[in-house]
């Protein structure tokens, strides 16, 4: 029984980021969407993006979280691992590239 009810809590762990980022962020884009929106000069690319984080911060990108819609405007979520290893999420204007976040 207990096996069970852990499985199942797992099961709902995994299962319920996607929906919440959803509800969190807004739609994400998908790979043309940021294609075309990069191109039409509405966002920055990530590259651009990625080379102030690393001169600020030290470390590397940890994962694209995507594009995303919130408040009317394009962020890049960003899971970052800096030069001393924390772990932080940065919420970044894909427009202008300014971090609006850090968590």
């Amino acid at each position: 029984m207990k096996r069970t009810l852990l499985a199942l809590a797992l099961f709902a762990l995994v299962s319920a980021p996607p929906a919440f980022a959803q509800g969190q962020w807004g739609s994400s884009f998908t790979a043309g969407e940021a294609r075309d929106a990069r191109e039409k000069g509405e966002i920055k690319p990530l590259n651009e993006i990625l080379q102030p984080i690393r001169r600020q911060y030290g470390g590397n990108m940890r994962r694209f979280d995507g594009l995303y819609e919130r408040g009317g405007r394009k962020v890049y979520i960003i899971d970052w691992v800096t030069g001393r290893g924390q772990l932080v999420t940065f919420t970044i204007d894909a427009r202008s590239g300014r971090v609006l976040s850090v968590d």
